[in-house]
């Protein structure tokens, strides 16, 4: 097998990221889980599955997630920490993303405990692990043995309930006792309406599902981690602005993008050339040849990004053409589905504070941030040593629990 051919330069990924004659290839690590997922897919099949499932997020659906889905689950998740008074970042980012991932894949918690999200938690963390397998330091057959086991809980546990009662009201729809209207907006309820179009049996819609409720969590709550590490180490050097940090929602939001832009949720997308062809800015590959585009070093490109473009500067200005985010949600046919959902709208001169959308990272720190937070002195961060991904493992903080967030 020969050596991948590696593209550099943010020019040179986006048009990588952009060009269909290159398929996915990092995830078949891990079929159990991410065979046939709309991350996988390719051509037609995937287009028809990118379609269907993009009807969730539109009729102002970011809007209606931020504005009330997002309230509710953070009350429901941070009410024991306010209790504590402490947290470790990580494993709060992952909870209330991981519910926060169920309200948009549909999966109910009817009991909504802590001990339903502890389960929902690690059966999700077991889903990222299998995600993220081509960069695993463990054994991984392993890890793909506990995927499987992980995805037969989740099925039992939460999906079979989760889609009984979706299809019932499916069901209602059309003997005409409900309106479409009174549907659930998730992935779960458009995928079952459109499964005869697509053929998607049970195990394949579990699947998604399963992979749905990890690529929420997963990203979000290390984005979280990252975002706070770099705020405070920012403040610590600048000092004046940590007022505006708390105040500034826009100020917040660029410190976010930044953020996004330092640490993409996987520094490298890799492809397969479905054909022989000549990259842009690189060498010609023949069919099945690996590709590996850079997206660290695209984002960190001084020529778009200025002289400083690897260090965290919320006061960093880029061409209008370049998202400040640089390529950390790809580009494409494979786009993040929940680019705005987490990242929120870019903001222009015109943006209204009251009505534009900030997204659910840039929420919540600025809630964090209301109660106070910090981080912990008795308790340092830890890297996570499981992958070789530059992700922290743990980061204490400290809250204040007499306030309260507000959404």
């Amino acid at each position: 097998m020969s050596e991948p051919s590696t593209v550099t330069g943010y020019a040179n990924a986006l048009a990588a990221l952009s060009d269909r004659r290159l398929e996915q290839s990092m995830y078949s690590e891990c079929d159990v889980l991410m065979e046939r997922v709309v991350l996988t897919l390719h051509g037609e099949e995937h287009a028809l599955r990118r379609a269907i499932e993009w009807k969730l997020f539109r009729q102002n659906f970011n809007r209606y997630y931020e504005k009330e889905v997002y309230p509710q689950t953070l009350k429901a998740t941070l009410a024991p920490y306010l209790a504590r008074g402490r947290m470790d970042l990580k494993e709060f980012g992952f909870r209330v993303n991981i519910n926060l991932s169920a309200d948009l894949s549909g999966i109910d918690r009817p009991a909504k405990t802590e001990a339903e999200t502890d389960l929902l938690v690690s059966l999700s963390r077991k889903f990222g692990e299998g995600a993220t397998l081509f960069h695993s330091t463990r054994d991984k057959q392993e890890v793909r043995d506990e995927v499987g086991e992980a995805l037969a809980s989740f099925r039992e546990h939460f999906w079979e309930p989760s889609r009984a009662r979706r299809q019932r009201l499916i069901d209602e729809v059309a003997a005409g006792t409900l309106t479409e209207a009174d549907l659930p907006r998730d992935i779960l309820t458009v995928l079952l309406v459109n499964r005869d179009k697509q053929s998607l049996d049970d195990a394949m819609i579990l699947r998604e599902i399963a992979f749905f409720m990890q690529a929420g969590a997963h990203s979000s709550s290390n984005a979280l981690a990252h975002a706070f590490h770099e705020i405070e180490t920012w403040c610590e050097h600048h000092p004046e602005d940590r007022e505006k940090i708390k105040h500034d929602p826009f100020f917040l939001q660029r410190c976010i993008h930044e953020t996004l832009r330092l640490h993409p949720a996987s520094p490298v997308a890799w492809r397969q050339a479905g054909c022989p062809f000549q990259l842009q800015g690189g060498p010609a590959v023949e069919a099945a040849d690996a590709v590996v585009i850079d997206l660290l070093s695209a984002n960190c490109e001084p020529a778009l990004f200025g002289p400083d473009a690897d260090a965290f500067n919320p006061y960093r200005t880029v061409n209008e053409k370049v998202a400040p985010y640089g390529l950390s949600f790809g580009m494409g046919i494979h786009t993040c589905f929940g680019r705005d959902l987490a990242g929120g709208a870019i903001p222009t001169s015109e943006s209204d504070v009251a009505t534009h959308h900030f997204g659910t990272l840039t929420s919540l720190m600025r809630n964090l941030y209301e109660l106070n937070a910090r981080p912990d002195p008795e308790r340092a961060p830890v890297p996570d040593e499981q992958t070789q991904r530059q992700n922290w493992g743990s980061y204490p903080i400290l809250i204040d629990p007499t306030t309260s967030a507000t959404a």
